[in-house]
C-alpha cells in the first residue's frame, strides 16, 4: 500500500444535497507522494458556503473523526481498512446529520 512518488492524490467527498446549502458539506483526503500505511492523511471539512466546519464529527471509514477547524486526519492504513464501510457522515452540534458519498469530478 502505496502512493506514487511523484503525485498528490486528493480523494473528494461530497454530502447530499440540502434546501440549505451551509447545510452542505465537502471531505478532501490528501495522499502525499510517497504515502505509506503509517502515513497520516489530513483531510479538510468545508461547509456547502466554502467555510471550513468549526467542529463536528465525521464518520468515514469506519471511523469517527474529530473535526477542528475543518480540519482532521486518519491513517492510511485505517483508511484503507475501511474502505468497504458504506458510512459516511457529518455530525454538527445543532444540525441534522447530513450522509454523503464518494464524488467523481
Amino acid at each position: 500500500m502505496k502512493t506514487p512518488p511523484d503525485k498528490r492524490l486528493i480523494i473528494t467527498f461530497h454530502s447530499h444535497q440540502t434546501k440549505d446549502r451551509a447545510m452542505w458539506w465537502k471531505a478532501q483526503v490528501v495522499f502525499e507522494p510517497g504515502s505509506v500505511a503509517d502515513t497520516i492523511l489530513q483531510i479538510s471539512v468545508v461547509d456547502g458556503l466554502d467555510v471550513p466546519v468549526a467542529a463536528g464529527v465525521l464518520e468515514l471509514a469506519g471511523q469517527r473523526l474529530e473535526v477542528h477547524d475543518g480540519k482532521t486526519q486518519i491513517s492510511y492504513r485505517d483508511f484503507i481498512a475501511g474502505k468497504h464501510e458504506k458510512a459516511l457522515w457529518l455530525y454538527r452540534d445543532n444540525m441534522l446529520p447530513i450522509p454523503g458519498a464518494l464524488t467523481f469530478a
